[in-house]
């Protein structure tokens, strides 16, 4: 019994003392870029609502999503400046970030970015040894930012076929802007009849932020309804 006290006890002063150490704020979430002109630059405020001054670093990531939906990205800092792209941000106060596109002049599809930034390290000297502090709680804030095509199309496409008592469904942004499948319905039209995906099925097709460029592979179990068919129609809708 002592023991789980004394777990109970540290779960609690570990809580006391998050607020504390992750307590800064970034805006905005998501922003879209021009490739030139104004809207090639924006403006991020990061918010040190802590007693204690935070480190905070800034970095630009390319996003990809692989075909089970996964996000991937990989550090793409040619893409973007960013001015200052470390901080530290005093107790109290705010941090203004310029970020400023420098990536090609003519875009044709849509690129997709996060703009990252991320709690790092910090020690606040004192006089006294014991009197230093560390941070060891990292908090990271993820945004998104898009950078806007010379023309804007929108092209989701779905195709189904039967494989190994199987059915594989391919989700295929082929426009040019990202799709986020809010409400997805994809239906499924064979010779005997209609299946409808349940939400089990569609897993996480379901509001997922299909980005340009990006294909989603779906297989579910072969419904009786569709045994008979050799070829299928497939019905994508989504909100």
């Amino acid at each position: 019994m002592k023991t789980n006290k004394n777990i109970v006890v540290l779960l609690i002063a570990v809580i006391l003392c998050m607020p504390r150490l992750w307590a800064y704020q970034m805006t905005p979430l998501s922003a879209t870029y021009s490739t030139s002109g104004a809207d090639s630059a924006k403006v991020y405020t990061i918010t040190n609502t802590s007693d204690d001054p935070i480190a905070v670093e800034m970095k630009v990531f390319k996003r990809m999503v692989d075909l089970k939906g996964d996000e991937q990205i990989e550090e793409a800092p040619l893409f973007f400046s960013i001015q200052p792209s470390k901080m530290i941000v005093n107790p109290q106060s705010t941090q203004v970030v310029r970020v400023q596109y420098r990536g090609p002049r003519t875009v044709s599809k849509e690129m997709s970015f996060r703009i990252i930034a991320e709690q790092i390290p910090y020690s606040k000297g004192a006089n006294k040894r014991d009197e230093g502090q560390t941070i060891s709680f990292l908090f990271v804030y993820s945004t998104s930012a898009y950078v806007k095509p010379s023309r804007e199309i929108v092209k989701i496409n779905a195709h189904s076929e039967i494989l190994d008592n199987k059915v594989k469904i391919t989700i295929a942004n082929d426009g040019t802007v990202h799709q986020i499948l809010n409400d997805l319905v994809i239906e499924v039209r064979g010779r005997d009849g209609v299946y409808t995906l349940s939400d089990e099925n569609l897993g996480k097709a379901k509001g997922i932020n299909l980005l340009t460029d990006s294909k989603l592979e779906l297989t579910i179990p072969l419904p009786s309804i569709l045994e008979n068919s050799r070829e299928l129609e497939t019905f994508i809708s989504y909100k």
